[in-house]
Order: structure tokens, then C-alpha cells, then sequence
């Protein structure tokens, strides 16, 4: 997954890649995140949508292996 790219106006890239299928755990296997984090990505903060890209990240290389709070 590549960081967080930055466009003109300073904006952060959404990380979609437009392979939008959820695995068992209810995460996207194209972007590596939950349903709520990317429902959320629309209205989140840039500090918020850093953490989302930094957890989807984690996941991507196997080292975040946390369940969503709802399978939990």
C-alpha cells in the first residue's frame, strides 16, 4: 500500500484501489480497511484519516492482526 500521498490542495488520498471485496474479517482485501473506516474516510479529519492509513498499513504487512471491535 503506498503512503499517504498529498494532492495540490494538500488533501489525503483516499488509499481505495477500487478492489472493494471484505475478507472474513470484514476488511477490504484491497485497501486493508474496516467498513467503518472507509465509511468514515468521507468526513474524517486529516489526523483521523493519517491513523486509518497508518492501521491499514499494519494490516497490509501482517503486523496489526487486532479483530474489528465487532468481532471481537
Amino acid at each position: 500500500m503506498p503512503s499517504p500521498e498529498m494532492e495540490d490542495d494538500d488533501e489525503i488520498v483516499s488509499p481505495c484501489v477500487g478492489v472493494c471485496r471484505l475478507d472474513s474479517q470484514h476488511m477490504c482485501i484491497g485497501c486493508q480497511r474496516s467498513m467503518d473506516e472507509i465509511s468514515e474516510w468521507f468526513y474524517a479529519s486529516d489526523e483521523r484519516k493519517r491513523e486509518i492509513l497508518e492501521l491499514a498499513q499494519l494490516r497490509l504487512a501482517g503486523l496489526d492482526k487486532r479483530k474489528p471491535f465487532w468481532r471481537r
